[in-house]
C-alpha cells in the first residue's frame, strides 16, 4: 500500500520536527516499510512524503511502534501537523 503524508510546515520549528523525522523514517524498515519520495517546498512551509507500506497491519504495527510513540513530544512541541491517506498509482496516457 502506498501512503501520502502532506505536512504543513508554515508554523514550525524546524530543528525540531528534522529531529522527530529523523527518528520517525529510521523506523520503517523494521516494519518492511520505505520512503519512496521526500519533498520539501521550495518555500520551506510543506513536505510531502510517499511511503510504501507491505500492508494495512504493517502500517498499524508502526503508528503502534513504542519508539515511534516516544518521539511525539518532538512533533506536538514542533507545531507541524500533517494529513495522511492512501494513494494509489496511475498509468501515464
Amino acid at each position: 500500500m502506498l501512503l501520502l503524508v502532506q505536512i504543513d510546515l508554515s508554523n514550525t520549528d524546524l530543528a525540531l520536527f528534522d529531529d522527530y523525522e529523523a527518528g520517525v523514517l529510521a523506523l520503517l524498515p523494521s516494519h518492511g516499510a520505505a520512503l519512496i519520495e521526500r519533498l520539501r517546498s521550495a518555500d520551506g512551509q510543506a513536505e510531502t512524503h510517499l511511503l510504501h507500506f507491505p500492508d494495512a497491519d504493517a502500517l498499524a504495527a508502526y503508528r503502534a511502534d513504542p519508539k515511534r510513540g516516544a518521539l511525539q513530544g518532538l512533533w506536538i512541541r514542533s507545531g507541524a501537523t500533517s494529513t495522511a491517506g492512501e494513494v494509489r498509482r496511475l498509468g501515464t496516457g
